[in-house]
């Protein structure tokens, strides 16, 4: 529901700077029940997030207006994000653009949380996929676990600041300040580490172990205990109405603080394993590579010959085109890595793709293509885990048990064979690009490889621009 004023203020700030849009705070109406005020306490509702006072880095698909210019040439909506992502995705390709969002914080839309303890958690199962659909696009916005990293300071929710990294309050030079002002204080790594999903599987694996490492038994308490402290600093914190201010409301909101993280990490990693998949329709259908390009040379290395001056941008482009057409899950280039795309192929492993170019006059290019597996998450935490119990099993008997070292071999073989088989594929898709952008496969002792003659190529105008993000 939209403030009264909500328009004046909201357009006044769009017009007093160079802005491509602007957004502002949404606040709870006053609850209709304990659940609610509980829920509106609670981590999770949805937030702006500001890189100073009036510069926002996100603000809620709630509350939000933008110029049609910048509407129409970020490209609008992704109608990928049916539950939730949209309104981060597009504030992030408007800023990636060059542009600037303004933040009004007089211009207020009133906007109910979840009314039931069913929709709230709902709520965060459908953030939790969005979060991994997102890092699909936008990698370098992500960390390790795969939870967001905003640049700016999140505003609306409870902080981890009982023991630690209390408000920061602005007095003015000798305490003479007008208006002394208060800033939440950041958000802290520490409860976001404490109290994710991975610390909890962590707990509950030292838990298991230590049945049989009596010396380890204590530590899983430990961790537990400090994921505790963050729900209970939450419990202490929390702004609850005062009608509905009671003991269990603040136990109810101590047990969604648990909960929340949880909810939402399970839903993303799930999510992200889904995703990350080789597409069924892998075929080539348009296009004929003969044998010995489909074949030949090393899978990590490709190299590729123009006569009319195709450098790496063209095969970029068809690149970029093949795996759009085939639904890859793919990441590019921001400008801060060292490859150029990571395709995303199996449970196990992604490819980065590296790719350079020589110019050697008159139009002629040699355009090199490395392709490197990457391990992911899982296949570091598998690893970590059949190493440990491997390593307890030969430390408990007195010989070399290879009925234990053999399932852990044949598990890497596994994981070797998976990596060679998306490499493969992956090299194919290579090789089938610079078909259509017209290079020619240079295999061994410099011969080039007879292909077939190629249809005129179009590349996308984004992706030779050097002004475009998909360009190292």
């Amino acid at each position: 529901m939209a403030d009264v004023d909500w328009l004046y203020y909201l357009i006044g700030t769009l017009v007093s700077g160079d802005y491509a849009g602007v957004g502002g705070p949404n606040i709870t109406p006053p609850a209709q029940n304990w659940i609610q005020a509980c829920v509106a306490a609670a981590p999770g509702g949805p937030s702006h997030v500001l890189l100073t006072d009036t510069i926002a880095e996100h603000i809620p698909g709630c509350n939000m207006a933008f110029y049609r210019w910048a509407f129409e040439s970020a490209g609008g909506f992704d109608p990928e994000y049916r539950k939730a992502g949209d309104d981060v995705d597009f504030c992030w390709r408007i800023q990636q653009a060059g542009w600037v969002i303004a933040f009004s914080p007089t211009a207020i839309v009133w906007h109910y949380r979840r009314f039931t303890l069913r929709a709230f958690l709902k709520q965060q199962d459908g953030y939790g996929e969005a979060e991994s659909l997102l890092r699909f696009k936008h990698l370098i916005f992500f960390g390790p676990t795969g939870t967001a990293k905003w640049r700016g300071q999140i505003y609306g929710a409870p902080r981890f600041s009982w023991f630690v990294n209390r408000p920061v309050i602005y007095y003015g030079i000798f305490g003479e300040g007008f208006f002394q002002s208060i800033y939440p204080a950041p958000q802290s790594d520490v409860a976001a580490y404490l109290s994710s999903i991975e610390w909890f599987a962590l707990t509950i694996f030292l838990f298991g172990l230590g049945i049989f490492l009596p010396a380890l038994r204590i530590v899983p308490y430990l961790m537990l205990g400090g994921t505790l402290c963050v729900a209970l600093s939450y419990m202490v914190r929390a702004q609850i109405e005062p009608k509905f201010d009671t003991v269990r409301a603040r136990l109810l909101v101590m047990l969604l603080a648990f909960v929340q993280p949880l909810v939402r990490g399970f839903s993303r990693y799930f999510t992200w394993l889904r995703f990350k998949r080789t597409p069924a329709n892998v075929i080539r259908k348009h296009e004929h590579l003969p044998e010995r390009d489909r074949f030949g040379g090393s899978l990590s290395r490709r190299v590729f010959w123009s006569e009319q001056g195709g450098d790496r941008h063209y095969l970029l482009g068809a690149i970029f085109q093949l795996l759009d057409e085939e639904g890859w899950r793919y990441s590019a280039d921001s400008g801060w890595n060292e490859w150029d795309i990571q395709i995303y192929g199996n449970f196990w492993w992604s490819i980065a793709l590296q790719t350079v170019t020589e110019y050697h006059g008159g139009g002629k290019c040699l355009t090199r293509v490395r392709l490197r597996n990457r391990l992911v998450t899982t296949t570091i935490i598998f690893n970590l885990i059949a190493a440990s119990l491997l390593i307890y099993r030969q430390l408990n008997i007195s010989h070399v048990d290879l009925w234990s070292i053999v399932p852990y071999g044949l598990f890497l073989l596994f994981l070797w064979t998976r990596a060679r088989a998306l490499k493969s594929r992956v090299a194919e898709l290579v090789d089938v690009a610079a078909h259509r952008a017209g290079l020619q496969r240079v295999m061994r002792r410099g011969k080039i490889a007879e292909t077939a003659p190629t249809p005129e190529v179009q590349v996308p105008v984004n992706v030779i621009d050097p002004a475009s993000p998909h360009l190292p």
